[in-house]
């Protein structure tokens, strides 16, 4: 495996163990954004397994009220993420917004040399070694629906949410049963499953291109 091979399938890895469990299981639902964030700068709370290169990719915007995070990925990638502990039977669902602008060139997640995404949410489970993810993506190719273990490691499970590009450049609501994923590509290995975080991911550099696209408005919580 190449050394940009390893890297990239230890970059999930990296920020679990950047995201050292400081913080307790959550009590109630979760609700992250960037309301807070200074336009312009990296967003405050967030771990990346490349610090320097994510500074350059990843910034809080905002157009009229709304702010947001925004990724311009040129022929580049960092993933970045934020520590967030809770039960996942407790509270299954996961809602965001994201919005794609530019899509890499020639992009088909299934394949390792290819392997780019306008969009990417993860939920990071487990600990070192024993890890397992979730990705959510946003495919330029892939239909949605579709679901299969990432080029770059078995332990990651990837889950197309959104296709093409007939909604390129507005904002679109998620919502998923991240228990009812995570039963249906992992079975019944853990009882009671504990998530560390949520992720996000950008990239371009296998198709040496360029993305762009836009997070918001994450949301953990119960079923009710």
């Amino acid at each position: 495996m190449k050394k940009q091979s390893i890297l990239k399938a230890m970059g999930l890895f990296f920020i679990l163990l950047l995201l050292a469990n400081h913080s307790s299981l959550a009590a109630e639902s979760i609700h992250v954004n960037f309301e807070s964030g200074e336009i312009g700068k990296f967003p405050s709370g967030w771990a990346s397994n490349d610090k320097k290169t994510a500074l350059k990719i990843y910034s809080i915007q905002s157009e009229g009220d709304k702010k947001f995070l925004h990724a311009d990925a040129k022929d580049s990638w960092a993933q970045i993420g934020l520590e967030k502990r809770w039960a996942l039977k407790e509270f299954p669902i996961l809602q965001w917004q994201w919005r794609a602008i530019l899509f890499p060139t020639n992009s088909n997640e299934r394949e390792k040399s290819r392997n780019d995404s306008v969009l990417g949410v993860y939920v990071v489970f487990g600990h070192w070694p024993f890890i397992k993810v979730i990705k959510y993506i946003w495919s330029d190719t892939l239909p949605v629906g579709a679901s299969f273990p990432s080029p770059y490691s078995r332990e990651t499970k990837i889950i197309v949410v959104e296709s093409g590009r007939s909604q390129a450049g507005r904002w679109i609501k998620e919502k998923r049963d991240v228990w009812h994923d995570y039963k249906q590509l992992y079975g019944e290995e853990e009882i009671e499953p504990i998530a560390k975080g949520i992720a996000v991911l950008t990239d371009s550099d296998n198709t040496h291109s360029q993305s762009i696209g836009d997070y918001a408005d994450f949301q953990i919580s119960s079923a009710n």
